[in-house]
């Protein structure tokens, strides 16, 4: 009998040793070490919370049970038992993990939901893009901003597309970022050729009162020119023209006065290398030209059709009209 009481008492010392050690209630938890894949989501993303219970020596408590709470649960909600974070609008969330009767906490801080700008160039040409607001691809849904294109020494920014398709490409594209966009920019190699002069008769007039003029047109042409991926040839054109205006007859008892005069023209140019036309006009399109030629290198040939509308004092309207021999413009 005395042998079994001796070992109650040591079965009774052992337990509250173990006791005192943190065995039975106690956790023995004496802090919380926090983890976050993400403290600075944006509205719509999750990330998660994870928490470790430890003791004094900084080791993992087994067996112990965490709770989440968040003090903010409409800017981020967070699952009470898994630690999963739902970020729901912007601002700030305290987090609070509870392990064994110790707690810690981490700011979660969510950042406005973006959309991103993605601006792509193509084409031959070389050019650079702006876009203002500058920095970051990514915006805040809502955000207004211009996209600017200005070509290189040698190219032409000719074409807007993507979410700025339609665009003119003489102006700036104006966008509302509400989602992703992409925008491209096209850039072509451009090349300045310029003409000797060149001449055409354009025949002889009568006006109203006899008199008998004979018209001729000469200039020089410059064309800007643009070579396109797909082959086909684009770009700018202008002319200088010199209406030449001789009496050539003279009623009896009557005098003719006709002065030569200085226009010019200009238009766009289509087709390509083998064959295309400029068509080359006035502002009030009493002058026209029309020139049709082929591209070999450094070197432009062809002829135009030049058409000259004159007016006497009281508005009447004496058409004409003529083809330019062949005449060449050399790359500048």
């Amino acid at each position: 009998m005395k042998t079994i009481r001796h070992s109650s008492n040591v079965l009774v010392g052992l337990l509250a040793a173990l006791a005192a050690c943190g065995g039975g209630s106690n956790s023995g938890v004496a802090a919380v070490q926090l983890q976050s894949t993400n403290t600075n989501p944006r509205v719509g993303e999750t990330t998660h919370v994870g928490a470790t219970p430890v003791d004094a020596h900084g080791i993992t408590v087994q067996g112990v049970v965490c709770a989440f709470t968040s003090n903010s649960p409409g800017v981020a909600a967070i699952d009470a038992t898994s630690g999963a974070v739902a970020a729901l609008s912007v601002g700030v969330a305290v987090i609070t993990a509870t392990c064994g009767g110790k707690s810690a906490t981490v700011d979660i801080t969510v950042q406005p939901n973006e959309v991103t700008l993605t601006i792509q160039k193509q084409g031959n040409g070389n050019g650079a893009v702006f876009a203002n607001p500058p920095g970051s691809p990514n915006f805040v849904p809502g955000t207004s901003i211009q996209i600017t294109a200005t070509a290189n020494s040698g190219s032409i920014f000719s074409a807007w597309g993507g979410a700025c398709a339609g665009v003119p490409s003489n102006s700036p594209c104006d966008l509302v970022m509400n989602a992703d966009s992409t925008v491209t920019a096209t850039f072509d190699l451009s090349e300045t050729f310029v003409s000797n002069t060149w001449s055409a008769s354009l025949g002889t007039v009568t006006d109203s009162i006899g008199c008998r003029y004979a018209i001729s047109a000469s200039g020089v042409m410059t064309l800007n020119v643009v070579e396109n991926l797909n082959g086909t040839m684009s770009g700018t054109g202008s002319t200088t023209a010199h209406i030449g205006i001789v009496t050539v007859y003279t009623p009896p008892y009557d005098t003719c006065t006709a002065l030569p005069f200085d226009t010019s023209g200009t238009g766009n140019i289509s087709g390509s290398d083998a064959s295309f036309t400029a068509s080359l006009s006035s502002s009030g399109g009493n002058f026209s030209m029309t020139f049709t030629g082929t591209r070999s290198g450094t070197t432009i040939t062809g002829s135009a059709t030049v058409s000259q509308t004159l007016r006497d004092g009281s508005g009447t309207a004496y058409p004409t009209s003529g083809t330019t021999g062949s005449f060449t413009a050399t790359k500048q």
